[in-house]
């Protein structure tokens, strides 16, 4: 980890940002998860670059058994496990840290309590784990205390306040939820406990996501559309299910997702490689090429009241591989860099979708992990830095090229643009360009041949530019 943090220090040297102003409400949220440099007790280096990239929003997720007083203990814990005095000071202070220090920073957080559960409420048996409900309420009902804003830790420091909540993490996930065909009920009891533990503990008014769904279905594990029909009790149709099939999905019990604000997935494509357009292959699969199975099964779900309508999407967890380091999955890194600029294209022109997300600022140490970072772990920049800071795309209208463009760390203030066109002699300044409060703009530009870039000068005075781009990236 030392290491990791001279090189945030080195990039911060060349990554600035624009002082911090109060949160502003944006119709497009950057959200920014890594909880390996998060959660490391020292996330000010991290969050600064993030900041810096024009993230607003980190996302973390909260382990149940990390937290958890006797974690491998079969006996349920003496004390009040609502109360988060319960819970080790130690346990809390990677979280603490976080909160702190992205509050400080202008950034919101997003919290997932989720499992691993601790053994005592694992409910396991000799393959299956049924996680109980009432020990989950209680666990988020402690998140929810410690970060209501009017909590103080060991040391008589108040803690900040969190208002962004999601339950659990990939739920349709064999790692996450098993048995998987009882995942649905799972879930769905898991959920209803949750919500009783944010109401609980004062935090009934704040935005909650449901879901947080991955977007394929392999082996053991469930694909997201059939997930959330079960989760609903609804067939393909809309129709609510009956008889055995209900009783199945345990839809006896059926209660509306009453204060669920918003729908949390995970849109990656198949291993997190390749182009955001390329079709999975489950036809229950819901990846960035196939979101209209998505709004499908929302509008079906609300149709049959089981949430409200018009729930908007928000995307919590994305990324691509590269190659290297990676050495099964993965893309060139020129490709990361362009393929992440067309998610966010393509998340910007869905109506439905609130945010986008990137999934790891490094590469972790281990080549078997996911390598979908901006960074290398050595610390050496990959090209999608850049890419990130200034997303840009561009698509062919008849004779000329409209140019999507994003300047990402516009913290609510017009940006202004230099743009840059190379026939094959160089990029020359072609005009200006001045994007709406959150950076963003559509330009159209004479041709369509070459490439086309944008210059942003940050308000330190730095120079950046975006990625190259054609009206033939695919």
């Amino acid at each position: 980890m030392p290491r990791l943090v001279h090189a945030l220090m080195a990039l911060l040297a060349l990554v600035t940002f624009a002082a911090p102003t109060a949160r502003a409400n944006t119709s497009l949220d950057s959200i920014f998860q890594d909880d390996a440099v998060l959660l490391n007790g020292f996330p000010g280096p991290s969050l600064d670059l993030m900041k810096g990239l024009g993230a607003t929003t980190v996302h973390s997720l909260v382990f149940w058994n990390k937290l958890a007083p006797q974690p491998r203990s079969r006996s349920r814990p003496h004390g009040d496990l609502n109360n988060p005095n319960s819970y080790s000071d130690a346990a809390w202070a990677p979280y603490d840290a976080l909160v702190r220090e992205a509050d400080a920073r202008g950034l919101q957080v997003l919290l997932s309590p989720t499992g691993f559960a601790p053994r005592w409420a694992a409910g396991c048996s000799t393959r299956d784990c049924k996680p109980d409900p009432k020990l989950y309420r209680q666990f988020v009902t402690a998140v929810g205390r410690r970060y209501s804003g009017s909590f103080k830790d060991s040391s008589g420091n108040l803690l900040p306040r969190v208002e962004r909540w999601s339950l659990w993490n990939e739920p349709n996930q064999v790692g996450w939820l098993n048995p998987q065909t009882q995942a649905a009920p799972l879930y769905r009891n898991l959920v209803y406990a949750g919500l009783t533990g944010l109401r609980a503990s004062g935090h009934s008014g704040d935005d909650v996501l449901l879901g947080e769904t991955a977007p394929v279905g392999r082996g053991r594990s469930t694909d997201p559309t059939t997930f959330l029909l079960n989760l609903f009790c609804i067939d393909p149709h809309g129709h609510k299910l009956r008889g055995r099939a209900a009783r199945q999905q345990g839809c006896t019990q059926f209660k509306r997702f009453t204060g669920i604000t918003g729908f949390a997935h995970h849109p990656y494509n198949v291993s997190a490689t390749g182009p955001a357009r390329r079709p999975p292959h489950g036809p229950g699969d819901i990846t960035l090429a196939t979101l209209a199975r998505l709004n499908n099964v929302l509008r079906l779900a609300a149709h049959a009241h089981a949430i409200r309508a018009g729930l908007p999407v928000y995307f919590t967890e994305y990324g691509i591989q590269t190659r290297p380091p990676n050495r099964r999955y993965g893309v060139p890194v020129s490709r990361q860099a362009m393929w992440l600029n067309e998610a966010d294209y393509i998340a910007y022109r869905n109506p439905a979708v609130r945010s986008v997300a990137q999934y790891e600022l490094f590469d972790g140490g281990d080549t078997g992990v996911f390598t979908t970072g901006l960074i290398f772990h050595s610390g050496t920049p990959k090209p999608s830095l850049d890419a990130y800071r200034l997303p840009i795309w561009a698509t062919r209208k008849g004779s000329r090229t409209s140019l999507w463009l994003w300047v990402r760390p516009a913290a609510g203030v017009p940006q202004n643009v230099f743009v840059e066109h190379d026939t094959g002699g160089g990029f020359l300044d072609v005009g200006q360009a001045t994007t709406d409060s959150q950076g963003l703009a559509t330009l159209s530009e004479p041709g369509t041949s070459g490439r086309w870039r944008i210059a942003w000068t940050d308000p330190s005075g730095v120079d950046h530019f975006s990625r190259a781009a054609s009206v033939r990236d695919r």
